[in-house]
């Protein structure tokens, strides 16, 4: 009778005890989804995720392996944070998925006697592993794993499994729509007829260049006689023409780091991390490459381009004014002839000074 009612002590505690871990493991996916609320990010979600496992879970080392899309060889993005790194969170490209998650279709936990290696240098080989896939929910496929590990064997309960696995909807689901939102975001910054940036994306450009370099020069550039252009052969090969000059543009300032962005209408910039006098080879090859973009052999006037040239800090010492004194360079030369590179000059800072006032 003692040992019955013992056996059911124990049961009791047993289920309380589960009871108890449930409503942690809720609680913890609750402060999860209230976190992601605030972050746009996903790899700032995926610290604060990795910080909870971490904190609230015990488990030692939390791996998140995500496959990188659009590129010809698999590689994968590391989201990784460990007791043996001093809890910090870590960001690596691996170039090879672990032998060991490599077959993976389900979740899985691997026991002591299963675990052959550490996924990771510097990290000690554990006595307990879960791996849970992420799946698309488009068409199933698996392109991410949530690794768990732990240094004591028998870790992982059915309840902590059960947990991860609703945890890795909630991953995957923000991995996505993360992917989605990036995509909608480069949409919006780019011209859908040429296939570069546009003009939203300049305030940006700029501000990314003057934190990485030490000179930028920027160029106004734009379409002489496009009118004419267009009433010859008509808008669909007025198009053609554009998306000429930007492509020309692109191949040309690629091996220099550039950036090509359509300003508007017949309208380019050119943005060039290099000083003034290597700048200006580039420019001028650019301008002379230009004349041949053919969409017809009728066309009475040749295709040329005008382009107004300021840089940073060589010619001005505020770069948020690049733009407006490059372009009344540009303006000087379309009064002298088109078809050239005009450098800023005194004059024309003086000029967007005044203008600057009016506004």
């Amino acid at each position: 009778m003692n040992e019955g009612l013992r056996a059911n002590e124990e049961n009791i505690e047993y289920l309380q005890l589960e009871l108890q871990q449930q409503r942690g493991m809720l609680w913890l996916l609750g402060e999860i989804i209230k976190a992601a609320i605030n972050i746009t990010e996903f790899k700032q979600l995926m610290s604060v995720l990795t910080d909870m496992l971490m904190g609230v879970m015990g488990v030692t080392t939390c791996y998140l392996w995500i496959k990188i899309e659009n590129i010809k060889v698999e590689d994968y993005t590391v989201f990784l944070r460990s007791v043996e790194l001093q809890n910090e969170f870590k960001e690596l490209r691996h170039s090879v998925l672990p032998k060991a998650l490599k077959e993976l279709t389900g979740s899985y936990v691997f026991e002591k006697s299963e675990i052959e290696d550490s996924l990771l240098e510097d990290i000690t080989m554990p006595c307990s592993r879960l791996a849970v896939p992420l799946r698309n929910f488009n068409d199933d496929s698996i392109f991410g794993i949530l690794v768990l590990e732990h240094e004591e064997e028998h870790f992982f309960t059915n309840n902590t499994i059960a947990f991860f696995e609703t945890l890795s909807i909630f991953i995957a689901s923000n991995a996505q729509n993360s992917k989605l939102l990036q995509s909608v975001a480069e949409e919006s910054i780019k011209d859908p007829l040429t296939e570069i940036y546009n003009r939203r994306y300049l305030s940006e450009a700029l501000k990314n260049f003057k934190d990485k370099y030490r000179h930028i020069t920027v160029a106004v550039i734009d379409t002489d006689n496009f009118k004419t252009i267009n009433d010859e052969l008509g808008h669909m090969e007025g198009d053609t023409v554009l998306k000429g000059i930007a492509q020309l543009a692109k191949g040309i300032i690629k091996d220099c780091g550039g950036e090509v962005i359509r300003y508007g209408g017949d309208e380019f910039i050119i943005l060039i991390p290099r000083p003034l006098v290597e700048s200006v080879h580039i420019l001028e090859e650019f301008r002379k490459s230009v004349h041949y973009i053919k969409v017809a052999y009728d066309l009475a006037t040749d295709i040329s381009v005008t382009l107004g040239v300021c840089s940073y800090p060589e010619i001005l010492e505020d770069y948020s004014q690049l733009i407006r004194v490059a372009d009344q360079a540009l303006l000087r030369g379309k009064t002298k002839g088109k078809n050239r590179v005009v450098l800023a000059s005194e004059e024309d800072m003086r000029l967007t000074e005044n203008d600057y006032e009016l506004i």
